[in-house]
Protein backbone atom coordinates (compact mmCIF):
# COMPACT_ATOMS: atom_id res chain seq x y z
CA UNK A 1 0.00 0.00 0.00
CA UNK A 2 2.57 1.98 0.75
CA UNK A 3 4.51 1.86 -2.11
CA UNK A 4 1.19 2.40 -4.36
CA UNK A 5 1.10 6.09 -2.54
CA UNK A 6 4.47 6.23 -2.89
CA UNK A 7 4.15 6.05 -6.83
CA UNK A 8 0.75 8.24 -7.19
CA UNK A 9 2.85 10.92 -5.15
CA UNK A 10 6.00 10.99 -7.38
CA UNK A 11 3.12 10.93 -10.99
CA UNK A 12 1.37 13.59 -9.14
CA UNK A 13 5.10 15.73 -8.28
CA UNK A 14 6.11 14.89 -12.04
CA UNK A 15 2.84 16.15 -13.41
CA UNK A 16 2.99 19.60 -11.36
CA UNK A 17 6.17 19.94 -12.70
CA UNK A 18 5.52 19.73 -16.21
CA UNK A 19 2.25 21.65 -15.42
CA UNK A 20 4.55 24.46 -14.47
CA UNK A 21 7.45 24.15 -17.26
CA UNK A 22 6.17 26.08 -19.98
CA UNK A 23 4.36 29.26 -19.32
CA UNK A 24 3.78 32.54 -21.24
CA UNK A 25 5.58 35.64 -19.71
CA UNK A 26 4.09 38.29 -22.42
CA UNK A 27 2.77 38.76 -25.48
CA UNK A 28 2.99 41.63 -27.76
CA UNK A 29 2.36 43.25 -31.42
CA UNK A 30 5.41 44.57 -32.42
CA UNK A 31 4.41 47.69 -34.05
CA UNK A 32 7.43 48.81 -36.11
CA UNK A 33 8.32 45.21 -36.95
CA UNK A 34 7.99 44.29 -40.63
CA UNK A 35 9.44 40.61 -40.85
CA UNK A 36 5.56 39.41 -41.67
CA UNK A 37 5.16 41.27 -44.18
CA UNK A 38 8.79 41.65 -45.80
CA UNK A 39 9.76 39.74 -49.04
CA UNK A 40 11.90 36.48 -47.66
CA UNK A 41 9.92 36.37 -44.07
CA UNK A 42 6.47 36.88 -45.14
CA UNK A 43 4.49 33.70 -45.90
CA UNK A 44 0.71 33.43 -47.00
CA UNK A 45 -2.19 31.49 -45.22
CA UNK A 46 -4.49 28.71 -47.17
CA UNK A 47 -6.53 31.67 -47.87
CA UNK A 48 -4.01 33.72 -49.84
CA UNK A 49 -3.42 36.00 -47.04
CA UNK A 50 -0.63 37.26 -45.89
CA UNK A 51 -0.16 35.20 -42.41
CA UNK A 52 0.74 36.84 -39.48
CA UNK A 53 4.09 35.96 -37.47
CA UNK A 54 4.74 35.27 -33.63
CA UNK A 55 8.31 35.49 -32.58
CA UNK A 56 8.33 33.12 -29.85
CA UNK A 57 11.89 34.03 -27.67
CA UNK A 58 12.96 30.99 -25.88
CA UNK A 59 16.32 29.36 -25.93
CA UNK A 60 14.80 25.88 -26.05
CA UNK A 61 14.40 23.93 -29.04
CA UNK A 62 11.96 20.96 -29.78
CA UNK A 63 8.83 22.82 -29.58
CA UNK A 64 5.45 22.03 -31.59
CA UNK A 65 2.60 24.08 -32.04
CA UNK A 66 -1.36 24.00 -32.57
CA UNK A 67 -3.68 26.50 -33.86
CA UNK A 68 -6.63 24.32 -33.50
CA UNK A 69 -9.50 24.81 -36.00
CA UNK A 70 -7.46 27.90 -37.66
CA UNK A 71 -3.91 25.45 -37.79
CA UNK A 72 -0.30 26.72 -38.39
CA UNK A 73 0.94 27.76 -41.45
CA UNK A 74 4.58 26.97 -41.07
CA UNK A 75 7.13 27.19 -38.23
CA UNK A 76 10.91 28.03 -38.29
CA UNK A 77 13.36 28.02 -35.93
CA UNK A 78 16.19 30.53 -35.39
CA UNK A 79 19.23 31.19 -33.08
CA UNK A 80 17.06 32.94 -30.10
CA UNK A 81 13.70 32.28 -30.83
CA UNK A 82 10.94 30.05 -33.06
CA UNK A 83 8.85 32.24 -36.12
CA UNK A 84 5.24 30.73 -36.01
CA UNK A 85 3.02 32.07 -39.03
CA UNK A 86 -0.67 31.55 -37.76
CA UNK A 87 -3.76 32.92 -40.06
CA UNK A 88 -5.72 36.34 -39.47
CA UNK A 89 -8.13 36.05 -37.17
CA UNK A 90 -6.43 33.11 -35.07
CA UNK A 91 -7.71 33.12 -31.50
CA UNK A 92 -5.38 30.44 -29.48
CA UNK A 93 -2.60 28.51 -29.78
CA UNK A 94 -1.21 25.39 -27.65
CA UNK A 95 2.50 24.95 -27.18
CA UNK A 96 4.02 21.23 -26.37
CA UNK A 97 7.76 19.81 -25.44
CA UNK A 98 8.37 16.15 -25.04
CA UNK A 99 10.57 17.44 -21.75
CA UNK A 100 8.44 20.19 -21.08
CA UNK A 101 5.29 19.17 -21.06
CA UNK A 102 1.85 20.94 -22.65
CA UNK A 103 0.76 24.47 -22.43
CA UNK A 104 -3.03 23.84 -24.03
CA UNK A 105 -5.26 26.68 -25.43
CA UNK A 106 -3.29 30.01 -24.90
CA UNK A 107 -5.41 32.81 -25.30
CA UNK A 108 -4.04 35.79 -27.50
CA UNK A 109 -4.56 38.94 -25.26
CA UNK A 110 -4.65 40.99 -28.79
CA UNK A 111 -6.56 40.48 -32.10
CA UNK A 112 -4.66 39.14 -34.78
CA UNK A 113 -4.24 40.90 -37.97
CA UNK A 114 -2.96 39.41 -40.82
CA UNK A 115 0.97 40.54 -41.96
CA UNK A 116 1.55 41.40 -38.50
CA UNK A 117 4.64 40.45 -36.40
CA UNK A 118 4.36 39.20 -32.48
CA UNK A 119 6.27 38.60 -29.81
CA UNK A 120 5.47 36.00 -27.23
CA UNK A 121 7.98 35.56 -24.04
CA UNK A 122 8.48 31.76 -23.00
CA UNK A 123 9.32 30.72 -19.56
CA UNK A 124 10.96 27.15 -19.40
CA UNK A 125 11.46 25.41 -15.71
CA UNK A 126 11.76 27.67 -13.19
CA UNK A 127 14.17 30.02 -15.30
CA UNK A 128 13.40 32.47 -18.13
CA UNK A 129 14.79 31.52 -21.71
CA UNK A 130 15.83 34.84 -22.43
CA UNK A 131 16.28 37.78 -19.71
CA UNK A 132 16.19 40.90 -22.03
CA UNK A 133 14.79 42.22 -25.25
CA UNK A 134 17.87 40.86 -27.74
CA UNK A 135 17.68 40.19 -31.03
CA UNK A 136 14.62 43.07 -31.69
CA UNK A 137 16.83 46.25 -32.50
CA UNK A 138 20.52 46.35 -33.92
CA UNK A 139 23.27 49.25 -34.90
CA UNK A 140 22.97 51.15 -38.42
CA UNK A 141 26.62 52.74 -39.32
CA UNK A 142 26.25 55.01 -42.27
CA UNK A 143 29.93 55.90 -43.67
CA UNK A 144 29.81 58.85 -45.93
CA UNK A 145 31.81 60.56 -48.48
CA UNK A 146 32.16 63.25 -48.43
CA UNK A 147 32.47 63.47 -44.77
CA UNK A 148 30.73 66.70 -44.18
CA UNK A 149 27.60 64.49 -45.34
CA UNK A 150 24.45 64.63 -43.41
CA UNK A 151 22.02 61.36 -43.35
CA UNK A 152 18.24 61.68 -42.67
CA UNK A 153 16.94 58.28 -42.04
CA UNK A 154 12.84 58.44 -41.67
CA UNK A 155 13.01 62.21 -41.52
CA UNK A 156 15.33 62.00 -38.40
CA UNK A 157 18.70 63.76 -39.04
CA UNK A 158 21.88 62.22 -37.46
CA UNK A 159 24.58 63.25 -35.97
CA UNK A 160 28.05 62.88 -38.51
CA UNK A 161 31.41 62.76 -37.09
CA UNK A 162 34.03 62.70 -39.34
CA UNK A 163 31.84 60.55 -42.32
CA UNK A 164 30.58 58.11 -39.86
CA UNK A 165 27.11 58.45 -38.34
CA UNK A 166 25.28 55.21 -36.23
CA UNK A 167 21.32 55.09 -34.80
CA UNK A 168 20.00 52.23 -32.74
CA UNK A 169 17.19 51.02 -34.70
CA UNK A 170 14.48 48.17 -34.39
CA UNK A 171 13.83 45.55 -37.16
CA UNK A 172 12.25 47.06 -39.65
CA UNK A 173 13.07 48.29 -42.84
CA UNK A 174 13.66 52.42 -43.06
CA UNK A 175 14.00 55.38 -45.76
CA UNK A 176 17.32 57.37 -45.83
CA UNK A 177 18.15 60.38 -47.48
CA UNK A 178 22.48 61.39 -48.04
CA UNK A 179 23.17 64.89 -49.23
CA UNK A 180 26.17 67.67 -48.97
CA UNK A 181 26.89 70.80 -50.85
CA UNK A 182 28.06 70.35 -54.03
CA UNK A 183 27.02 67.16 -54.18
CA UNK A 184 24.13 65.16 -55.65
CA UNK A 185 21.59 63.32 -53.28
CA UNK A 186 21.24 59.57 -52.75
CA UNK A 187 18.60 58.11 -51.28
CA UNK A 188 17.46 53.93 -50.34
CA UNK A 189 16.16 52.40 -47.87
CA UNK A 190 17.89 50.27 -45.42
CA UNK A 191 16.71 46.97 -43.41
CA UNK A 192 18.01 45.97 -40.52
CA UNK A 193 16.90 42.30 -39.09
CA UNK A 194 20.20 40.85 -37.92
CA UNK A 195 20.34 40.67 -34.22
CA UNK A 196 24.26 39.33 -34.12
CA UNK A 197 25.62 42.20 -36.01
CA UNK A 198 25.52 46.22 -36.79
CA UNK A 199 23.97 47.07 -40.68
CA UNK A 200 26.73 49.13 -42.26
CA UNK A 201 25.63 51.22 -45.29
CA UNK A 202 28.29 52.57 -47.64
CA UNK A 203 27.46 56.02 -49.32
CA UNK A 204 29.90 57.66 -51.90
CA UNK A 205 27.64 60.55 -53.32
CA UNK A 206 29.11 61.95 -57.11
CA UNK A 207 30.37 65.58 -57.31
CA UNK A 208 27.99 67.88 -58.42
CA UNK A 209 30.90 70.41 -59.20
CA UNK A 210 34.28 70.44 -61.25
CA UNK A 211 37.89 71.23 -59.86
CA UNK A 212 38.93 74.97 -61.65
CA UNK A 213 42.25 76.06 -61.86
CA UNK A 214 43.07 79.74 -62.77
CA UNK A 215 46.02 81.21 -63.59
CA UNK A 216 47.07 84.99 -64.97
CA UNK A 217 50.47 86.19 -65.12
CA UNK A 218 51.90 89.45 -64.03
CA UNK A 219 50.94 88.98 -60.22
CA UNK A 220 47.48 90.24 -61.06
CA UNK A 221 44.61 89.41 -58.42
CA UNK A 222 41.84 86.75 -59.52
CA UNK A 223 37.89 87.27 -59.58
CA UNK A 224 34.80 84.89 -59.98
CA UNK A 225 31.50 86.60 -60.50
CA UNK A 226 33.40 89.37 -58.71
CA UNK A 227 34.53 87.44 -55.79
CA UNK A 228 38.01 87.97 -54.89
CA UNK A 229 39.68 85.09 -55.36
CA UNK A 230 43.80 85.28 -54.75
CA UNK A 231 46.60 86.59 -56.65
CA UNK A 232 48.82 84.67 -59.82
CA UNK A 233 46.29 81.25 -58.89
CA UNK A 234 43.41 79.62 -57.31
CA UNK A 235 42.01 76.56 -57.47
CA UNK A 236 38.59 75.49 -56.72
CA UNK A 237 35.41 73.42 -56.45
CA UNK A 238 32.41 74.90 -59.27
CA UNK A 239 29.38 74.14 -59.52
CA UNK A 240 27.40 73.99 -63.15
CA UNK A 241 27.00 77.50 -64.28
CA UNK A 242 28.25 80.72 -66.47
CA UNK A 243 30.98 81.99 -64.44
CA UNK A 244 32.45 85.77 -65.23
CA UNK A 245 36.28 85.47 -64.23
CA UNK A 246 38.36 88.31 -63.97
CA UNK A 247 41.66 89.48 -64.49
CA UNK A 248 42.48 92.89 -61.86
CA UNK A 249 45.46 94.76 -61.47
CA UNK A 250 45.63 98.62 -59.60
CA UNK A 251 45.99 101.15 -62.25
CA UNK A 252 45.36 98.79 -65.49
CA UNK A 253 42.50 97.80 -67.34
CA UNK A 254 40.77 94.71 -66.10
CA UNK A 255 39.90 91.75 -68.63
CA UNK A 256 37.60 89.46 -68.04
CA UNK A 257 36.33 86.02 -69.18
CA UNK A 258 32.74 84.76 -69.41
CA UNK A 259 32.71 80.57 -69.41
CA UNK A 260 30.12 77.91 -68.55
CA UNK A 261 31.26 75.23 -66.44
CA UNK A 262 30.06 71.70 -66.57
CA UNK A 263 30.60 68.54 -64.49
CA UNK A 264 33.92 66.79 -65.69
CA UNK A 265 36.10 64.39 -63.82
CA UNK A 266 39.36 65.70 -64.96
CA UNK A 267 40.20 68.85 -63.15
CA UNK A 268 40.18 72.24 -65.31
CA UNK A 269 43.13 74.97 -66.21
CA UNK A 270 41.92 78.52 -67.09
CA UNK A 271 44.12 80.78 -68.19
CA UNK A 272 43.24 84.11 -68.13
CA UNK A 273 44.60 87.49 -70.15
CA UNK A 274 46.48 89.40 -67.49
CA UNK A 275 45.45 93.27 -67.30
CA UNK A 276 46.13 95.67 -69.44
CA UNK A 277 48.68 98.34 -68.33
CA UNK A 278 47.72 101.84 -68.95
CA UNK A 279 50.51 104.68 -69.50
CA UNK A 280 50.51 108.16 -69.51
CA UNK A 281 53.47 110.95 -69.36
CA UNK A 282 55.54 113.34 -67.46
CA UNK A 283 57.22 116.27 -68.50
CA UNK A 284 59.97 116.65 -65.79
CA UNK A 285 62.42 119.49 -65.38
CA UNK A 286 64.25 121.51 -62.73
CA UNK A 287 65.93 124.87 -61.78
CA UNK A 288 69.00 124.43 -62.57
CA UNK A 289 68.73 122.00 -65.21
CA UNK A 290 70.97 118.64 -66.20
CA UNK A 291 69.52 117.03 -62.87
CA UNK A 292 69.52 113.02 -62.49
CA UNK A 293 65.48 112.10 -62.53
CA UNK A 294 65.01 108.50 -60.34
CA UNK A 295 61.36 107.48 -60.76
CA UNK A 296 60.97 104.42 -58.52
CA UNK A 297 64.62 104.07 -57.88
CA UNK A 298 65.09 103.88 -61.92
CA UNK A 299 67.02 106.48 -63.45
CA UNK A 300 65.49 108.38 -66.49
CA UNK A 301 68.34 110.96 -67.85
CA UNK A 302 68.77 114.56 -66.74
CA UNK A 303 66.13 117.44 -66.72
CA UNK A 304 64.46 118.62 -68.60
CA UNK A 305 62.89 115.52 -69.83
CA UNK A 306 59.95 114.05 -71.78
CA UNK A 307 59.14 110.74 -70.09
CA UNK A 308 56.99 108.25 -71.90
CA UNK A 309 55.01 105.30 -71.21
CA UNK A 310 54.99 105.69 -66.96
CA UNK A 311 52.13 103.16 -65.87
CA UNK A 312 49.29 105.50 -64.70
CA UNK A 313 49.45 105.67 -60.94
CA UNK A 314 51.20 107.54 -57.95
CA UNK A 315 55.58 106.97 -58.48
CA UNK A 316 58.47 108.37 -56.14
CA UNK A 317 60.13 110.95 -57.76
CA UNK A 318 63.71 111.83 -56.77
CA UNK A 319 65.75 114.64 -58.90
CA UNK A 320 69.07 115.15 -57.62
CA UNK A 321 72.18 117.67 -58.50
CA UNK A 322 75.63 117.73 -56.67
CA UNK A 323 75.62 120.48 -54.39
CA UNK A 324 71.80 120.85 -54.22
CA UNK A 325 69.20 119.11 -52.07
CA UNK A 326 67.56 116.31 -52.88
CA UNK A 327 64.17 116.75 -54.44
CA UNK A 328 61.29 114.21 -53.60
CA UNK A 329 57.40 114.11 -54.64
CA UNK A 330 54.84 111.92 -55.68
CA UNK A 331 54.13 111.80 -59.39
CA UNK A 332 50.73 111.06 -60.10
CA UNK A 333 50.09 109.51 -63.82
CA UNK A 334 46.99 109.49 -65.48
CA UNK A 335 45.58 107.82 -68.91
CA UNK A 336 46.82 109.86 -71.82
CA UNK A 337 47.51 112.73 -70.23
CA UNK A 338 51.00 114.87 -69.21
CA UNK A 339 51.94 114.92 -65.85
CA UNK A 340 54.29 118.76 -65.39
CA UNK A 341 56.77 119.54 -62.44
CA UNK A 342 59.04 121.48 -62.16
CA UNK A 343 61.46 121.58 -58.79
CA UNK A 344 62.95 123.90 -57.80
CA UNK A 345 66.26 122.46 -56.06
CA UNK A 346 67.95 123.92 -52.73
CA UNK A 347 71.71 124.94 -53.02
CA UNK A 348 73.28 123.42 -50.42
CA UNK A 349 76.83 123.87 -48.69
CA UNK A 350 77.03 121.12 -46.34
CA UNK A 351 76.38 117.86 -49.04
CA UNK A 352 79.59 115.98 -49.92
CA UNK A 353 78.96 113.99 -52.70
CA UNK A 354 81.73 110.79 -52.86
CA UNK A 355 82.33 108.56 -56.08
CA UNK A 356 83.11 104.70 -55.08
CA UNK A 357 83.68 102.90 -58.43
CA UNK A 358 80.78 103.38 -60.80
CA UNK A 359 78.66 104.64 -57.92
CA UNK A 360 78.19 108.07 -55.26
CA UNK A 361 76.81 108.73 -52.42
CA UNK A 362 75.86 111.52 -50.17
CA UNK A 363 77.27 112.93 -46.94
CA UNK A 364 75.52 115.67 -44.63
CA UNK A 365 78.05 117.95 -42.70
CA UNK A 366 77.47 118.43 -38.80
CA UNK A 367 78.69 121.34 -37.37
CA UNK A 368 80.60 120.97 -34.14
CA UNK A 369 78.56 121.50 -31.23
CA UNK A 370 77.38 120.68 -27.77
CA UNK A 371 74.49 119.16 -26.45
CA UNK A 372 73.52 116.96 -23.05
CA UNK A 373 72.77 113.37 -24.35
CA UNK A 374 71.13 110.42 -22.14
CA UNK A 375 73.91 107.39 -21.23
CA UNK A 376 72.36 104.20 -19.82
CA UNK A 377 73.50 103.83 -16.27
CA UNK A 378 75.39 100.48 -16.72
CA UNK A 379 75.22 98.17 -13.93
CA UNK A 380 73.30 95.33 -13.05
CA UNK A 381 70.49 97.13 -11.12
CA UNK A 382 69.51 99.85 -13.14
CA UNK A 383 71.07 99.48 -16.81
CA UNK A 384 68.39 100.55 -18.29
CA UNK A 385 67.66 104.23 -16.45
CA UNK A 386 69.55 107.18 -18.03
CA UNK A 387 71.43 109.99 -16.76
CA UNK A 388 72.37 112.94 -18.74
CA UNK A 389 75.95 114.17 -19.53
CA UNK A 390 77.16 117.29 -21.37
CA UNK A 391 78.88 116.36 -24.50
CA UNK A 392 81.08 118.57 -27.16
CA UNK A 393 81.40 117.40 -30.40
CA UNK A 394 83.74 118.12 -33.40
CA UNK A 395 82.42 118.77 -36.83
CA UNK A 396 82.12 115.36 -38.82
CA UNK A 397 80.02 114.44 -41.82
CA UNK A 398 78.14 111.46 -41.70
CA UNK A 399 75.60 109.50 -44.46
CA UNK A 400 72.24 111.10 -45.96
CA UNK A 401 71.37 107.82 -46.05
CA UNK A 402 71.80 103.99 -44.27
CA UNK A 403 74.51 102.22 -46.58
CA UNK A 404 72.49 100.72 -49.35
CA UNK A 405 72.27 97.19 -50.55
CA UNK A 406 73.42 98.54 -53.91
CA UNK A 407 76.79 100.29 -52.28
CA UNK A 408 77.59 97.71 -49.98
CA UNK A 409 77.61 95.19 -53.07
CA UNK A 410 79.13 97.44 -55.15
CA UNK A 411 82.01 97.22 -52.75
CA UNK A 412 81.76 93.92 -51.10
CA UNK A 413 80.56 91.86 -53.97
CA UNK A 414 77.85 90.28 -52.48
CA UNK A 415 74.47 91.27 -50.97
CA UNK A 416 73.70 89.57 -47.80
CA UNK A 417 70.39 91.39 -46.98
CA UNK A 418 67.37 88.93 -46.33
CA UNK A 419 65.22 91.42 -47.30
CA UNK A 420 66.08 92.00 -50.65
CA UNK A 421 66.41 95.91 -52.70
CA UNK A 422 68.88 97.41 -53.98
CA UNK A 423 67.84 100.94 -52.77
CA UNK A 424 67.31 99.67 -49.37
CA UNK A 425 69.83 99.33 -46.34
CA UNK A 426 71.50 96.44 -45.89
CA UNK A 427 71.32 94.13 -42.98
CA UNK A 428 71.99 90.79 -41.49
CA UNK A 429 75.60 92.12 -40.73
CA UNK A 430 77.09 92.09 -37.70
CA UNK A 431 80.28 94.47 -36.25
CA UNK A 432 83.38 92.82 -38.02
CA UNK A 433 81.45 92.64 -41.49
CA UNK A 434 80.84 96.42 -41.11
CA UNK A 435 84.75 96.84 -40.17
CA UNK A 436 85.36 94.78 -43.21
CA UNK A 437 83.06 96.80 -45.68
CA UNK A 438 84.78 99.89 -44.02
CA UNK A 439 88.25 99.51 -44.69
CA UNK A 440 87.40 97.83 -48.65
CA UNK A 441 85.64 101.36 -49.27
CA UNK A 442 88.52 103.35 -47.59
CA UNK A 443 90.61 101.73 -49.95
CA UNK A 444 88.78 102.40 -52.64
CA UNK A 445 88.24 106.25 -51.96
CA UNK A 446 91.30 107.06 -50.43
CA UNK A 447 89.82 108.20 -46.65
CA UNK A 448 89.03 107.50 -43.79
CA UNK A 449 85.10 106.28 -42.78
CA UNK A 450 83.79 104.72 -39.52
CA UNK A 451 80.95 103.72 -37.68
CA UNK A 452 80.01 107.11 -35.70
CA UNK A 453 80.47 107.16 -32.07
CA UNK A 454 77.39 106.68 -29.47
CA UNK A 455 77.82 110.71 -28.80
CA UNK A 456 77.75 111.83 -32.85
CA UNK A 457 75.03 109.56 -33.93
CA UNK A 458 72.37 111.24 -31.17
CA UNK A 459 73.86 114.70 -32.28
CA UNK A 460 73.56 114.02 -35.86
CA UNK A 461 69.94 112.38 -35.52
CA UNK A 462 69.15 115.42 -33.03
CA UNK A 463 69.58 117.85 -35.80
CA UNK A 464 72.66 119.25 -34.53
CA UNK A 465 72.94 122.59 -33.99
CA UNK A 466 69.13 123.24 -35.91
CA UNK A 467 68.06 120.62 -33.13
CA UNK A 468 64.07 121.88 -32.99
CA UNK A 469 64.15 119.38 -30.31
CA UNK A 470 61.66 116.68 -32.01
CA UNK A 471 61.24 113.29 -30.43
CA UNK A 472 61.94 111.02 -33.53
CA UNK A 473 64.68 112.49 -35.94
CA UNK A 474 63.15 115.09 -37.92
CA UNK A 475 59.54 115.13 -36.38
CA UNK A 476 57.48 114.42 -33.33
CA UNK A 477 54.87 112.57 -35.73
CA UNK A 478 56.98 108.87 -36.82
CA UNK A 479 54.44 108.18 -39.38
CA UNK A 480 56.71 111.28 -40.90
CA UNK A 481 59.94 110.15 -40.65
CA UNK A 482 60.19 106.64 -40.20
CA UNK A 483 59.26 103.21 -41.36
CA UNK A 484 58.58 101.05 -38.05
CA UNK A 485 56.23 98.17 -37.51
CA UNK A 486 52.83 100.21 -37.47
CA UNK A 487 53.42 101.27 -40.96
CA UNK A 488 55.77 98.61 -43.55
CA UNK A 489 54.66 95.33 -44.27
CA UNK A 490 57.11 93.12 -42.21
CA UNK A 491 59.89 94.31 -44.03
CA UNK A 492 62.67 97.38 -44.76
CA UNK A 493 62.13 99.83 -47.44
CA UNK A 494 63.98 102.45 -49.40
CA UNK A 495 65.71 105.07 -48.51
CA UNK A 496 64.94 108.54 -48.68
CA UNK A 497 61.12 108.40 -49.47
CA UNK A 498 60.39 109.56 -45.86
CA UNK A 499 60.96 113.85 -44.29
CA UNK A 500 64.77 114.01 -43.63
CA UNK A 501 65.35 115.91 -40.02
CA UNK A 502 66.62 119.27 -39.78
CA UNK A 503 70.01 118.81 -41.29
CA UNK A 504 68.70 116.64 -44.27
CA UNK A 505 69.29 113.10 -42.86
CA UNK A 506 67.10 110.47 -44.01
CA UNK A 507 65.86 107.58 -42.06
CA UNK A 508 67.68 108.07 -38.23
CA UNK A 509 64.13 106.83 -36.66
CA UNK A 510 63.24 103.41 -37.71
CA UNK A 511 63.97 101.02 -41.43
CA UNK A 512 67.54 99.45 -39.99
CA UNK A 513 68.29 100.38 -36.33
CA UNK A 514 72.63 101.47 -36.96
CA UNK A 515 75.62 99.82 -35.53
CA UNK A 516 77.67 102.56 -33.53
CA UNK A 517 81.41 101.98 -32.70
CA UNK A 518 80.51 102.09 -28.56
CA UNK A 519 79.82 98.81 -26.77
CA UNK A 520 78.93 97.68 -23.26
CA UNK A 521 81.31 96.55 -20.40
CA UNK A 522 81.66 93.26 -21.15
CA UNK A 523 82.25 92.06 -18.14
CA UNK A 524 79.09 93.23 -17.28
CA UNK A 525 77.33 91.06 -20.08
CA UNK A 526 79.87 87.96 -19.16
CA UNK A 527 80.41 87.83 -22.73
CA UNK A 528 83.98 86.62 -24.78
CA UNK A 529 85.97 89.27 -26.67
CA UNK A 530 84.60 88.35 -30.05
CA UNK A 531 80.78 88.15 -28.50
CA UNK A 532 80.83 91.75 -26.48
CA UNK A 533 77.96 93.70 -27.29
CA UNK A 534 77.40 97.08 -29.10
CA UNK A 535 74.57 99.67 -29.44
CA UNK A 536 72.35 100.21 -32.26
CA UNK A 537 70.37 103.18 -32.65
CA UNK A 538 67.05 104.70 -33.93
CA UNK A 539 64.75 101.68 -33.65
CA UNK A 540 63.55 99.88 -36.72
CA UNK A 541 60.97 98.00 -38.71
CA UNK A 542 60.07 95.49 -36.30
CA UNK A 543 59.90 97.98 -33.43
CA UNK A 544 56.75 99.93 -32.45
CA UNK A 545 56.95 103.70 -33.56
CA UNK A 546 57.69 104.26 -29.78
CA UNK A 547 60.55 102.56 -29.39
CA UNK A 548 62.27 104.60 -32.55
CA UNK A 549 63.02 107.81 -30.26
CA UNK A 550 66.41 109.52 -30.60
CA UNK A 551 67.19 108.52 -27.09
CA UNK A 552 66.10 104.69 -27.95
CA UNK A 553 68.99 101.87 -28.09
CA UNK A 554 69.41 98.36 -29.11
CA UNK A 555 72.33 96.11 -28.03
CA UNK A 556 73.59 92.91 -30.48
CA UNK A 557 76.94 90.73 -30.10
CA UNK A 558 79.49 91.59 -32.37
CA UNK A 559 79.20 88.38 -33.79
CA UNK A 560 75.06 88.92 -34.03
CA UNK A 561 73.21 89.33 -37.92
CA UNK A 562 69.58 90.33 -37.66
CA UNK A 563 67.69 91.40 -40.71
CA UNK A 564 66.43 94.99 -38.61
CA UNK A 565 70.09 96.29 -38.15
CA UNK A 566 72.43 97.91 -40.82
CA UNK A 567 74.86 100.48 -40.63
CA UNK A 568 75.39 104.16 -41.45
CA UNK A 569 78.95 105.69 -42.02
CA UNK A 570 80.73 109.16 -40.61
CA UNK A 571 83.87 110.85 -41.90
CA UNK A 572 85.78 113.16 -39.85
CA UNK A 573 86.03 116.72 -41.11
CA UNK A 574 89.30 117.44 -42.94
CA UNK A 575 89.87 113.39 -43.68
Amino acid sequence: MKRISCIILTLLIIANTFAQSISISSFKLLDTDLTANTAGTMEMDQNGETAALIKVVTTQTGFTFDGGAMGIVKTKQTPSEVWVYIPRGSKKISIKHPQLGVLRDYYFPVAIEAARTYEMVLVAGEVKTIVKQAGTSQYVVFQLNPENAQVEIDGIVLETNKGIATKMMKFGTYNYRVQAPNYLPEAGNVTVNDPTDKHVVNVSLKPNFSVVTLKVENESEIWVNGEYKGIGSWTGNLSPGTYEFEARKQNQRSVSLTQDILISSEPQIIVLQAPIPVFGKADINSSPAMADIYIDGKKYGQTPQLVTDLPVGQHQLRITKQGFRDYSSLLDIKEDETASLTAQLEESKNILTIAAGDLSFNMIFVEKGAYEMGIPKMNLYDRNKYHNVNVSLSSFYIGETEVTQELWESIMGKNPSIHKNRNAPVENVNWYDCQKFIKKLNKLTGLEFRLPTDAEWEFAAHGGNMSRDYVYSGSNDINEIAWCDENTWHTTCKVKQKKPNELGIFDMSGNVAELVDWYVNPYLWNAKERERPYSARGGCWKLAGKYCSIKGRLFTLATEKVDYIGLRIVLDKGK
